[in-house]
């Protein structure tokens, strides 16, 4: 009787183990992919945004890094106006977002521009020994991961602190991935408030809609395939302390000097305005501004800009990287740091920030 009794306590005893390791399993937590039998290959963070939705979307960047600031400090062709050093934070910002196609600003015009595509191809290699190809027009750079056709480049006005103008080109897309290519023009418009500068800004802007209408019509400087996926970015200092018609003119084709520049345009295929991509930060945050100095009295404002032709282009996904606002989790899943938007980590001066599109083409539009 004691045998058996004492194999029954060893038998409740057992059961009621099981029991309690059953109990205590049930109410682990788990993630809703776990639960429905899925597992995640990383932490549910808030950076989303910086993932592709497709991996045949193209990833377009616009950013005005201050002038050389990319480049190490001792190098001899950095330009007079350098304050900076934050090859660093942009080599960090390069690994995060790993454009396709970039568009810089304030680079030293007197640079070959394959300067920059030597940094990506140390940050960004590309497969089968393909190296980035560049091209620079004034102080901005168009660098990509596909062959540039079609290069060209534009002075619009002999400025104080340096030319400005833009750079063109046309980013041709492998012919098994992509029905279209895709035009670029990289631009840097001139600074600073007061009627000389305002009206270089229109100038600028009234010059490259000439240039994008020519474009469009047969014959002239440049023709481009009906249809073609046309983008116009950069720093275009779009302040709100003046009248930024030279936005207006960009948008919608209104050229203001039409004895220099000729007659208006519109600039979409579909005989449209273009749209503004208006990114926001991290895609999700109220904030749209481009570029801040809390170290100065102005608001912080929306200069740079990412026009595009809407007729052949969707932006499926668009944001301004603003490392500030990111969690240190988030920050060490992608390697950057807090300050990486920064110009001056340590003082906490801010000036650009970095713009990202994630653009898909609709295809061949059927010609009016």
């Amino acid at each position: 009787m004691r045998h058996t009794s004492a194999g029954t306590k060893s038998i409740c005893l057992a059961l009621c183990l099981a029991f309690v390791i059953l109990t205590m399993s049930s109410c682990r937590p788990q993630s809703t992919e776990q639960a429905a039998g899925t597992q995640s290959s990383r932490p549910s963070l808030g950076i989303e945004f910086l993932e592709k939705i497709s991996s045949q979307q193209i990833r377009v960047m616009s950013f005005n890094v201050g002038w050389d600031s990319i480049f190490p400090d001792d190098d001899p062709q950095n330009d007079q106006w350098r304050q900076d050093s934050s090859g660093a934070q942009f080599v960090r910002i390069l690994k995060a977002l790993e454009p396709d196609i970039i568009c810089l600003q304030e680079i030293n015009p007197v640079r070959d521009p394959q300067q920059v595509g030597n940094i990506l191809d140390a940050v960004l290699p590309l497969d089968n020994d393909q190296t980035w190809q560049t091209h620079g027009g004034q102080d901005n750079v168009i660098a990509a991961r596909f062959k540039l056709e079609m290069k060209a480049d534009a002075l619009i006005r002999r400025g104080s602190v340096t030319n400005f103008g833009h750079a063109m080109a046309l980013v041709d897309l492998p012919d098994d991935q992509y029905e279209d290519d895709l035009y670029l023009v990289c631009a840097h418009f001139q600074a600073l408030a007061g009627q000389a500068n305002v009206a270089a800004r229109q100038e600028h802007a009234d010059a490259i809609i000439a240039w994008v209408g020519d474009a469009k019509r047969p014959g002239g400087e440049v023709d481009l395939l009906y249809g073609t996926p046309i983008v116009v970015l950069g720093d275009l200092n779009v302040y709100d302390t003046d009248p930024a018609h030279h936005l207006t003119t960009l948008l919608s084709g209104d050229i203001e000097n039409e004895d220099e520049y000729g007659q208006d345009i519109m600039p979409d295929w579909d005989e449209t305005d273009l749209a503004d991509a208006l990114p926001r930060h991290n895609g999700v945050a109220e904030d749209v501004y481009t570029w801040r100095d809390d170290t100065q009295e102005f608001n912080p404002g929306v200069l740079d800009r990412i026009l595009y032709t809407d007729s052949a282009i969707m932006v499926e996904n668009a944001f301004v990287l603003n490392t500030e606002i990111m969690t240190e989790e988030e920050l060490g899943a992608v390697g950057l740091q807090a300050g990486d938007v920064m110009l001056d980590p340590e003082t906490g001066r801010y000036d650009h920030l970095p713009l990202v599109v994630d653009i898909s083409f609709r295809g061949v539009l059927p010609e009016q």
